[in-house]
This record gives C-alpha cells, structure tokens and sequence, in this order.
C-alpha cells in the first residue's frame, strides 16, 4: 500500500500542470473540451507507459462524473441545469467505459442539436 500511495504522490507532483483545472464543465462545450482533454492525456499517458498518470486520468473522469450526477440529481438545481448535467454525466459515463472510442461524443452531439434548437423555437413561438 506504501508503494501505491507514494507512486501516486509522484504523479500527481509530476503532472500538475496536465490536471490543474481540468474539471471545469459549466456548459456542454466545457464538458466537450473537458473530454476531449482527458482522452488526450489518456492516450499520451498511454503511449508514454505512464501507467499512474493514466490512472489519475481515470480517476478525474471519475470525479467529473460524480460532480455531474450530483448537480443533476439536486432538486434544487433549475430542471434546465438538471438535464444538462444530467447528459454530462452519460458523457462522463460512456467516455469512462470506452476511453479508447471517442467519435460517439460526435454522433450524440448531432443527435442533440436540433433538440436544442427546437426547445428554442418554440420558447420563440
């Protein structure tokens, strides 16, 4: 366990600037660049042999995932928000369970559109 915490201890000094402010997924955009960076990090780790890195890269997709779920499941939160996070958190999810396959975030995305866009038109209506 000693070895464990200390290669992690390692990693994370080492690698600080890769994961400062990774978390930050206010919109779908964000959480989209949020993504697509840890799956960067992910594959660079990877390739490397980085192996801790990689795994801190898992383990901040984790904590985006909570972080979503949470805000999507507090009632308090505007239903609006909800549902954002809400379809964050499948991102997060599918991401987590597939890091290797990374174009579905584009089929879902233009799938999303024009859901986004026929929510607005009818508000304009």
């Amino acid at each position: 366990m000693r070895i464990v915490w200390s290669t992690k201890a390692d990693t994370e000094g080492q690698y600080e600037e890769e994961f400062q402010d990774l978390l930050h997924f206010a919109t779908l955009e964000d959480a989209e660049m949020c993504l697509v960076r840890l799956d960067e990090l992910l594959r660079k780790f990877q390739a490397e042999g980085e192996n801790a890195a990689a795994e801190r890269v898992l383990e901040v997709a984790r904590l985006g995932r909570r972080r979503a779920e949470m805000i999507a499941r507090n009632h308090k939160v505007d239903p609006e928000k909800r549902a954002e996070k809400e379809e964050i958190m499948q991102w997060f999810k599918v991401w987590l369970e597939t890091p290797t396959h990374f174009d579905w975030l584009e089929v879902r995305k233009r799938r999303r559109i024009p859901e986004r866009f026929a929510k607005s038109a009818s508000a304009d209506a």
